[in-house]
């Protein structure tokens, strides 16, 4: 029998719920054996990523909607980064660290100079590049998919907050300066 439907038909939701994780499995997989280069030829890496996919790729089906949703919040979260770094480095905010110099006869020191405030305080941005991670896990419905049940205002209104706070900080630290 010939299918009578339109390309949008066959493209629908039902297929990207199965084709989706079954590429995302395949490609973790085919990339960790690459990287470890545990068989030594790629055609075995391939078959093997290819299995391990088709057996792991149902199972992942009803987690679609909160993977795509968690690719779009970390494309906003990580275009949102890059603002902040952009107007950080143009405002030309600086932080006193050290760096070490090298002299002509190859001797190593340490020396206070303003650096960028990313390098000055890593952990700092990384303890804040991990809340937002998990605020963007818990907008898109993370905790729900395994199974936890979070009240509807948490889930909804803790991300959309922090980022007004953080919103409000940035205003109030350009407005304090002039």
């Amino acid at each position: 029998m010939a299918y009578l439907g339109g390309m949008e038909n066959i493209f629908g939701r039902e297929f990207f719920s199965v084709v989706l994780p079954w590429l995302f499995t395949f490609a973790v997989v085919y990339g960790v054996l690459e990287h470890l280069n545990l068989p030594q030829n790629k055609p075995a890496r391939a078959i093997t990523g290819i299995v391990i996919a088709f057996i792991v790729g149902p199972a992942l089906a009803p987690y679609v909607g909160v993977l795509m949703g968690m690719a779009s919040g970390f494309v906003i979260l990580i275009s949102g980064l890059l603002v902040l770094i952009i107007l950080l480095e143009i405002l030309g905010v600086r932080a006193k660290g050290k760096i070490i110099v090298e002299n002509e006869k190859g001797e190593k020191r340490e020396e206070e100079a303003m650096i960028s405030i990313f390098e000055a305080h890593p952990k700092f941005f990384a303890i804040v590049l991990g809340i937002l991670a998990i605020l963007v896990f818990i907008g898109v419905g993370g905790p729900q998919a395994m199974g936890v049940s979070l009240p509807s205002s948490v889930a909804l209104n803790w991300p959309l907050l922090f980022f007004l706070g953080v919103m409000v900080l940035i205003v109030y630290w350009m407005v304090s300066e002039s």
